[in-house]
């Protein structure tokens, strides 16, 4: 199957092998099944190519004015962390003497238990502290959650022994679609997918950025002012059943299909809502498929905080 996924991929009709939108940008000359003239993407990524990591320029150490809060802070945490160890160690050297002494005992274990409360709790108040004065830029997160969606149906995807192929360009911008919606919408093509491809199939993802802020000044919609990341999905689906007795009462693959498409409803009006959109490509004969999602980028830098323990 994965042969036939790679080997006919100059077979595709035009419609299916143009990640082009009607915006008047140059044609995307890479698919998920390969482009002429170039080798496929998708088999790329079992056979990497060799390639050095580019070299990485070395920055003069730049001095920042030392911060007079922590130098007192961090001596005083440790002179606090000093003393508490010393408590610690003068109660148990002493309760080995009144080891039999079951109220000396009593006390030892509590006054023990407190000042590890004590070092804990600073501690504690010290990471919430860099956590909450550390921000963290997000990127790459239609990627990460990908991984996520991929790993949470790993079951599935070993019951049909199917094949999965991904090629995401790096750092990818974020879209201002929050993350639990980009799980749905990704989970519910994943799920489609799945349902749609037979045992011993291949699916292929291919995440890729357009960027059309320098096109002109006359564009107007949100994808041509901002740019879209275009995450497309390609599968070969089920052969066609042969035909069945009338009076046979199976369901068709035609009302099988028609049911599993209602997830790409839902996937399509999420999208839609948040600016973005989701158009659905088929060729029958094969049969095969490609969906195409588009996310809308966020253009300002988006940045979040490790949680804080409580």
């Amino acid at each position: 199957m994965q042969n036939e996924f790679i080997a006919e991929k100059n077979s595709w009709p035009s419609n299916l092998k143009d990640f082009q939108n009607n915006l008047g940008r140059p044609q995307m000359e890479i698919d998920l099944f390969g482009a002429e003239n170039e080798e496929n993407p998708l088999a790329s990524l079992v056979h990497p190519a060799d390639t050095a990591p580019p070299e990485s320029e070395e920055k003069a150490p730049s001095r920042e004015p030392e911060n007079p809060f922590w130098s007192s802070f961090l001596t005083d945490l440790i002179h606090s962390i000093k003393n508490n160890l010393i408590s610690i160690k003068n109660v148990s050297l002493s309760s080995m003497d009144k080891f039999n002494d079951p109220e000396f005992r009593r006390y030892a274990q509590r006054s023990v238990n407190e000042d590890i409360k004590k070092i804990d709790s600073v501690l504690n108040s010290l990471l919430n502290y860099i956590h909450i004065n550390t921000p963290i830029i997000k990127a790459n997160t239609i990627s990460i959650i990908l991984e996520e969606v991929i790993e949470a149906n790993e079951k599935q995807i070993q019951g049909k022994s199917i094949k999965i192929i991904k090629k995401c360009e790096k750092d990818l911008p974020e879209t201002f679609i929050h993350d639990e919606q980009i799980r749905f919408i990704l989970n519910s093509i994943l799920q489609y997918a799945l349902l749609s491809t037979p045992q011993n199939g291949t699916i292929g993802f291919l995440l890729k950025a357009f960027d059309f802020q320098n096109g002109g000044s006359d564009k107007k919609t949100l994808f041509e002012r901002n740019g879209f990341i275009e995450a497309a999905i390609g599968f070969i689906g089920e052969k066609e059943a042969t035909e069945q007795p009338k009076d046979n009462p199976v369901r068709s693959e035609g009302q099988k299909e028609e049911t599993t498409k209602l997830i790409l409803q839902l996937v399509k009006e999420i999208l839609q809502k948040n600016h973005g959109s989701m158009t659905y490509e088929f060729e029958p004969k094969k049969p095969r498929t490609l969906i195409t999602l588009k996310f809308p980028v966020e253009r300002r830098k988006v940045i979040y905080y490790e949680p804080i323990s409580i």
